[in-house]
């Protein structure tokens, strides 16, 4: 399921994701760190999936919705140090999914900035990337490249260095395209 996510594969995630909760006892997850963790990623998986194409974008938000709503709770009641970042960055995706464009990139800087300051640089490359291509996909290109370029260095900083070419590629693409 880790490797669908970095390669946004967000679809087979999601599908992965869904067997995984028939399967297990809901009422033993919240003991497992692991499980804190799914619910970020499933998060930013849904609320991925609630703006692209499909019948199934409804299903996408609620699932969203409540991750959003389960990372914010995690992170005031179990670990602001270890939740923040995560439950900002999900709340600058829900605010891109609504529309809330400058709420969104608020979020988007506050999570790069929590991430930072609690030293996640891979939740940090993440947060940079998310926001680099919410810029892109909104007509800042110029800036979209920038954090796209800044997520590239953090995934390599991380010793991620397939993620960081794939993520080089993407960016080269979009680099080529406004020129």
């Amino acid at each position: 399921m880790s490797n669908l996510f970095w390669s946004r594969d967000f679809l087979a995630v999601a599908e992965l994701s869904e067997k995984y909760s028939e399967t297990h006892d809901p009422a033993l997850q919240h003991q497992r760190v692991l499980h804190v963790l799914r619910v970020f990623y499933e998060g930013i998986v849904y609320l991925n999936l609630a703006r692209g194409p499909g019948d199934a974008k409804k299903k996408w938000r609620e699932m969203g919705e409540k991750a959003v709503a389960t990372v914010a709770g995690y992170a005031t009641s179990m670990s602001k140090w270890n939740f923040e970042n995560k439950s900002l960055l999900l709340q600058a995706e829900l605010h891109y999914l609504n529309g809330d464009l400058d709420p969104a990139a608020a979020m988007y800087e506050a999570s790069i900035k929590s991430a930072r300051d609690h030293k996640f640089v891979h939740e940090e490359a993440l947060a940079y990337e998310l926001h680099g291509r919410f810029c892109v996909e909104n007509q800042m290109a110029e800036k979209g490249s920038n954090q796209l370029s800044v997520a590239v260095s953090k995934y390599n900083e991380w010793g991620a260095t397939k993620k960081a070419n794939d993520l080089q590629l993407y960016l080269d693409a979009i680099n080529s395209a406004d020129q």
